[in-house]
């Protein structure tokens, strides 16, 4: 009986400190104000290291009775699939810009990280907790990462009145205000109007905004869609 007994606190060990790791992961969400916060992340956590527990006891019974194999990584494997879905919820796409990709893959890193403490990994998966936190921490924002990245892509959709030489200006304007490498693709065009797709390269430090009221001063321009980072 006191062998059940410390081995079911040996169980409740993992599932608490997988809590744990995942509160650590959706704190840093939280600061962010992310709707996947410390209590999604705990939970996904929790689930996933019983989960684990699950598919590697759950039925010791069934084998010690009965002449049969089962494989232990089944539900594993089933994890891995479910928590996509979690993750896919918490992707957005509003006006062409996606939102939550890394809320999703720190989810599926939570999942993955209770499943490991699950399985009775307790180093490695305490020091992905550690490695992941330090990263989301390091990368929050864009600071580190516009240091190393030189250059970015920039992208706009530009509608205007078809009149003679407007393609012209606006490349013109583009490399007056340093936009390199400009590629233009005609969308759409009419007696009226035009409708073009204008690709370029810019310095990463560069303020796409001065480059878009640039453009916009001129007349013929009716109206402009910029992606940052392209399409």
């Amino acid at each position: 009986m006191s062998s059940l007994v410390s081995v079911q606190l040996d169980w409740l060990l993992r599932i608490v400190v997988a809590a744990l790791c995942g509160g650590v992961i959706g704190y840093e969400r939280a600061i962010q104000r992310k709707s996947a916060g410390v209590r999604t992340h705990i939970v996904v956590a929790i689930a996933s290291a019983l989960f684990m527990i699950v598919s590697k006891y759950g039925f010791a019974d069934l084998l010690m009775t009965h002449d049969i194999a089962l494989d232990p990584s089944r539900i594993a494997a089933q994890i891995v699939t479910g928590i996509s879905f979690i993750g896919a919820g918490t992707i957005l796409v509003r006006r062409e810009q996606i939102s939550g990709l890394t809320t999703a893959a720190g989810v599926w890193a939570t999942s993955a990280i209770g499943m490991a403490i699950g399985a009775g990994l307790y180093l490695i998966g305490i020091l992905a907790t550690i490695f992941l936190f330090i990263i989301q921490m390091l990368f929050h924002d864009d600071t580190l990462i516009n240091k190393i990245i030189v250059h970015v892509r920039f992208n706009i959709q530009i509608e205007a009145v078809n009149k003679h030489q407007i393609l012209p200006k606006i490349e013109e304007e583009l490399e007056r205000n340093k936009v390199e490498n400009v590629s233009v693709k005609i969308l759409d065009v009419s007696d009226e109007k035009i409708v073009f797709n204008v690709d370029g390269i810019i310095d990463n430090k560069a303020n796409e905004n001065d480059i878009i009221m640039a453009l916009r001063k001129y007349p013929d321009i009716t109206r402009i869609s910029y992606t940052r980072g392209g399409k």
